[in-house]
This record gives structure tokens, sequence and C-alpha cells, in this order.
């Protein structure tokens, strides 16, 4: 049978932001196991009362833990430039045998148009194109044969050049994306290779995510 202490970590673990502010001293112990109670009664199997998850959180604090350590200034070594780019359109297509093939037409075809952006992301039942608005007209002509699931307008993206030693920046990404997340900005797409990290936003949300990128590479005060 699991324990309530077990429960308990169980159930912080998947509130991260609710971990962070517990490890700030931020968080009222009282408030946070009425809102774990239904959680680990549910686990337990059995009615948890207030009081024994209050004292399972109580131990935990004294007790220590492997939590994340996500002071902003162990990640400014490893941020470089940001990068903003507008005027970008996203095409998500179902894979197929033909596209590819169209990828690689639309690639010959775009190499001598000037301040053009062509970038893709697969998985593993279909393909999204992240492209300038200049080739759109195109895009849609080339692939109009296979089969379209959904696309976005209107979008921008910041890019976040990243030094080498970013492999060993433990929780890097995760301190990014919930900053992002923080201040109510939603990510229509992430591109990432091993030194660039972007962020593809609605344009009218552009300003906000270039701000909160420039907060973790230099602002002391950042959260």
């Amino acid at each position: 049978m699991k324990k309530i202490s077990d429960i308990v970590e169980e159930g912080i673990r998947k509130m991260p932001f609710v971990e962070e502010a517990m490890n700030a001293g931020l968080i009222n112990y009282s408030s946070l196991a009425r809102l774990l109670q239904p959680f680990v009664s549910k686990e337990l199997m059995k009615e948890a009362t207030e009081a024994s998850i209050l004292m399972a959180l109580k131990r935990r604090s004294t007790m220590g833990t492997n939590s994340l350590n996500l002071n902003p200034k162990n990640f400014r070594a490893h941020i470089g430039d940001i990068f903003v780019r507008s005027g970008l359109s996203t095409f998500t297509y179902i894979n197929s045998s033909t596209l590819t093939e169209n990828q690689t037409r639309l690639l010959h075809e775009i190499q001598s148009i000037p301040d053009t952006y062509c970038s893709f992301t697969q998985g593993m039942y279909e393909r999204t194109l992240i492209i300038s608005d200049n080739i759109s007209d195109r895009v849609e002509h080339i692939f109009k044969n296979e089969q379209y699931l959904t696309g976005n307008k209107e979008l921008s993206s910041a890019t976040v050049m990243l030094k080498a030693s970013n492999v060993r920046a433990y929780g890097l990404y995760y301190y990014i994306f919930k900053m992002i997340a923080w201040y109510g900005i939603n990510i229509i797409e992430v591109i990432s290779t091993s030194n660039e990290f972007s962020i593809v936003v609605e344009s009218k949300n552009i300003n906000d995510a270039f701000s909160v990128l420039m907060k973790i590479k230099t602002d002391d005060s950042a959260i």
C-alpha cells in the first residue's frame, strides 16, 4: 500500500510551479493540503485527512528533497543572442510517400528567393512546414495534392542562440517554457537544433515573448 508521504510527493511533482513556490517558502501548507486531498484520497483508495497530508508536507520540508534549482543566474551563461522574425505561417500535412519529394521541390524552388524562411518538423504521422509568408502561395500549389490538416497565419518567431554548454544546463528548456507560460503566452510551434531554440507565437504576442526571453538572459530580478 502506498504511504501518504509518497503520494503527496507524487502530487507535488505533478505541479512544478507549486514545487518551486514551496522551495521559496511562498506556499501556505494548509491550503496546499486541501488542494491535494482529493488526489491523495484517490491514490490511497480511502479518505485521507487534511491533517495527515499537512503532516506529510511539513515532514517533507524539514527532510529536504531533490528539488529543481531554477535560479535564472544558472542559465545566463548558456544563452546567446536572441532574434525575432515576423511574417510566418504554418502548414501541417499527413505524412505520405510524396511529401518528401514535394518538400525537396519546394526547397529547390525557393533557394534563390531572398529573405525566405522555411523549416520542417516531422512527427510519426504528420509534418509541419513553418515558412515566411512570401512563399505561402507556392507551398499551397506544390502541396495541393497532399492531405492538409491544419495551419496558422500571422505568426512570429523568437530564436535563442544557445552556447554549446546548454546540453549540461539541467532545466534550461523547462525554465524557458515555465516563464513563457507564466506570462500567458501560447506557443504555436517549437523548433530546436543543438544550439538554437525557437518558439513560434502569434504575432500579437511576440513582443511579450521577446521580453520574457530577455528577462531570462539579463534581468537579475527575473523570477
